[in-house]
């Protein structure tokens, strides 16, 4: 099982939910309609500390080819396209387990 977590500083912090809340039916398509995909979560943080990211998503996939197809399935790009405006930071990490 490969886990993908990406985390995203944006613009404005206070709009965090409304982005999440706002792409919520294309996430909801991404978990429907993605084969490989097992598990897929982004919400806002809460804290709201200085080291903290603003918005983080989690997933879980089959397998390094699975990850591979999500990076390029139309659904994926087009969450890209929706966030993209809004990020200042972004960090990932991915690792089987």
């Amino acid at each position: 099982m490969i886990k993908h977590i990406v985390s995203w500083k944006v613009d404005k912090p206070d709009m965090s939910k409304k982005y999440c809340d706002d792409a919520a039916e294309l996430l909801q398509q991404m978990r429907e309609q993605i084969t490989g995909l097992l598990s897929l979560e982004v919400n806002a943080d809460v804290s709201r500390i200085v080291s903290s990211a603003d918005i983080v998503l989690y997933s879980e996939f089959e397998n390094w080819d699975a990850l591979n197809h999500y990076n390029q399935h139309p659904l994926h790009l087009k969450f890209k396209d929706y966030l993209g405006p809004y990020i200042v930071e972004r960090r990932m990490a991915d690792y089987e387990i």
